[in-house]
């Protein structure tokens, strides 16, 4: 008797809980930015007049750039390092068969190659002319995690190097006066005999490249832009889904999304789990092709909750003691299992229901087929 008296004390709180109910609703995720620099930069250098034959493994060429400072844009909660995205050198008179790798160093001051950080064999584009090119490609724009990582503002410099070459086995590579697209910095260039001990430098000049567009080097990082919105969690009796875009800002020109990245799910689809605690957090990851003025960026997302835990226990909902009023069949063929007993099996067609007056105390619900609610009192 004093158990059915202390539920109805205000600390009895109502529970329903309907195996397999869902409840859809939106988010909207805004985020104001302020101008954006673009993140893909690029020198271009099409094929050009004068040329250095290299027809010996002593012979190699270089190319200076720059990468640009670290930019700060309100509304942009991280960068990404800068990564070198491609580059190439265009081969004229090309006889025979000469092999080539690229080098990338850190340059001196007066841009010349300085200490190592990689080396990359080098691909052949060979468009069936004597005209070929010498490259690396480390995929543009989408693939942000691949080329090599640089530090922001920062001289670097690409090293052409035969590693097979003589009178038989060579080529000339182009020299293109006054690069055009983005100089990235230092524009010098410089052509070695000795294997690199000393060089001949050129300034406002770039080794030309048919290859990539035309780019001598390409370089891309991406912004993160991040919105959390809180969101209260009832119980742990349900799953979390993504239900689609409802609706999104129309992008301006220039401003190119590559992940969207919702509590840790990237690019997720219709019906993939995302799970939470008490929000949501919504990352983008976008890259830019051109300056983009500032503007507001608003996403609506839907989500559902489905309550397709089965079984569950009553502290999922937070409680610490319940007492089970009631049982509605919402399918045919419907059965439940109580507290692990097979004596508190129950089973209806829709639109029955079982009462227990007094409730009766439970900890545990299993549906073993169809389509259940159960009605109860707990305490926290």
């Amino acid at each position: 008797m004093t158990e059915y008296l202390i539920l109805s004390l205000n600390r009895a709180l109502p529970l329903v809980w309907e195996y397999n109910k869902q409840i859809t609703f939106n988010l909207t995720f805004s985020r104001t930015y302020g101008s954006i620099p673009r993140s893909t930069l690029a020198r271009v250098a099409p094929v050009g007049t004068s040329f250095f034959t290299i027809d010996s493994t002593s012979k190699r060429i270089f190319r200076t750039f720059r990468t640009p400072p670290r930019p700060s844009v309100s509304g942009v909660t991280g960068i990404s390092r800068p990564r070198l995205q491609g580059t190439g050198f265009a081969l004229g008179n090309w006889t025979g068969n000469p092999q080539f790798r690229i080098d990338l160093h850190y340059a001196n001051a007066d841009g010349t190659p300085g200490t190592l950080i990689a080396s990359f064999p080098a691909s052949l584009y060979d468009p069936g002319t004597l005209t070929k090119s010498v490259y690396v490609d480390f995929g543009l724009p989408d693939a942000f995690t691949s080329g090599p990582e640089l530090e922001w503002d920062t001289l670097y410099s690409i090293v052409l190097v035969p590693t097979f070459a003589n009178s038989s086995n060579r080529g000339d590579a182009w020299v293109k006066t006054s690069p055009t697209g983005d100089t990235l910095g230092m524009v010098r260039i410089g052509r070695s005999t000795d294997g690199g001990a000393t060089w001949t430098l050129t300034d406002n000049a770039d080794w030309s490249n048919t290859s990539l567009g035309n780019a001598s080097v390409r370089l891309a990082f991406y912004y993160e832009s991040e919105v959390t919105i809180p969101v209260a969690k009832s119980s742990e009796a349900f799953r979390s889904y993504f239900n689609g875009w409802v609706s999104r800002t129309t992008l301006p020109s220039g401003f190119m999304i590559w992940q969207d990245i919702i509590n840790g799910v990237t690019n997720p689809t219709a019906g993939r789990e995302v799970r939470f605690t008490d929000s949501y957090t919504h990352t983008v990851r976008f890259y830019t092709t051109a300056d983009v003025a500032g503007f507001t960026q608003t996403d609506t997302a839907s989500f559902i909750w489905r309550y397709d835990i089965n079984p569950v226990t009553i502290d999922m909902f937070y409680a610490s003691e319940a007492y089970l009023q009631r049982i509605d069949f919402l399918a045919n063929g419907s059965s439940v299992r109580l507290n692990d007993s097979y004596e508190q099996e129950f089973s209806g067609n829709a639109g029955q229901s079982v009462t227990f007056d007094p409730p009766i105390l439970w900890w545990k619900a299993q549906v073993l087929s169809g389509a259940v609610r159960l009605r109860a009192l707990v305490f926290e």
